[in-house]
């Protein structure tokens, strides 16, 4: 069962370098063959400054070094129990090779629910904030995960 006293609590921040190479993994990865994600001129074409970040992409970089089960560990969740609810991005800006972006999980919300059935669940809002190297807002992600109890 998710601890409740953890809403509001704030999370270190993660700091990593945005390489091209792993854009174009990413735009692989979740085949997307658009050319922006893969070359810099068609991108350019295309009126980006540079070849910019598939729209999921901020997702990646926090399972790399486990903030997010680092997260969901704090907050006593049983991970054989868990759903991923949503994920809803809001952007502000684009993110591009070369961009230092730092993101800082924070627990929104934890509601309990009780389902049709009568099971009881936690839904779990997290909100990571990422800004770049010169402190600007570039996106927001929101994950909503549930877990059964």
């Amino acid at each position: 069962m998710a601890d409740h006293s953890k809403v509001g609590k704030e999370y270190p921040a993660m700091t990593w370098e945005v390489e091209r190479g792993k854009i174009a993994e990413m735009a692989k990865a979740i085949g997307d063959t658009n050319p922006i994600y893969l070359n810099r001129d068609a991108a350019i074409e295309e009126g980006y400054k540079d070849t910019p970040a598939p729209p999921t992409f901020l997702t990646v970089p926090m399972m790399w070094n486990s903030s997010m089960p680092a997260v969901l560990g704090d907050l006593a969740i049983n991970f054989m129990m868990v759903l991923h609810g949503e994920e809803e991005y809001e952007y502000y800006q684009e993110i591009y090779p070369g961009d230092i972006i730092t993101g800082a999980a924070k627990v929104a919300a934890i509601e309990e629910k009780t389902s049709k059935s009568g099971r009881k669940m936690d839904m779990v809002t997290v909100e990571i904030l990422y800004k770049n190297q010169r402190g600007e807002n570039v996106a927001k992600a929101r994950s909503l995960l549930v877990e059964r109890k």
